[in-house]
């Protein structure tokens, strides 16, 4: 697998296609052939993130992704099919910690694929240097999610990603 200059990518993708990541960013062709089930089955989201130190790359709280939720959005429990999985890739640090089946937490590998479900809780960690890094999620469509039809409350046309946001701990934050 090639070693990719995350610094000359764009944003990313937001919820497209595996056409849409291969068109889009080519040079992650050869790190998707490694995706350990048929990529056509999964929605992608590509990030790119130029960080500085203390600042967040995704949520740092923990949180479970695309949980179904009822008509008032609460979370519906009931309806969570964990034989859909979703993975996750990093291409290095900050890592995210996930909470295993007993509470204990760990963190993600780098460069390697990690297999997770509705159910599994996870947060994000301050980078703790200057550093780019590359995050590719992709979430199985039978989770209903599939690009057409997702929840897209900012109307994007485009499954380019043009804007990354990092997030702030305001108690910890100078400029």
């Amino acid at each position: 697998m090639e070693n990719i200059n995350w610094k000359n990518q764009h944003c990313g993708v937001i919820q497209g296609e595996y056409t849409d990541v291969l068109e889009l960013m080519p040079d992650l062709a050869d790190l998707l052939k490694s995706f350990p089930e048929n990529p056509n089955d999964f929605i992608w989201d590509v990030k790119v993130h130029m960080l500085m130190p203390n600042q967040y790359p995704c949520i740092p709280n923990w949180h479970r992704d695309m949980i179904p939720r009822d008509s008032e959005l609460k979370e519906d429990e009931s309806k969570i099919d964990e034989s859909k999985p979703m993975y996750l890739w990093l291409s290095n640090a900050p890592l995210t910690i996930f909470k295993d089946e007993y509470g204990e937490e760990y963190e993600v590998e780098a460069g390697k694929w990690h297999r997770f479900t509705q159910r599994d809780w996870h947060c994000g960690q301050p980078a703790k240097e200057f550093t780019w890094r590359g995050l590719i999620r992709a979430c199985h469509k039978d989770l209903g999610i599939n690009s057409k039809t997702v929840n897209n409350p900012f109307e994007n046309k485009s499954v380019l990603r043009r804007h990354c946001q990092v997030y702030l701990d305001a108690g910890n934050f100078k400029w």
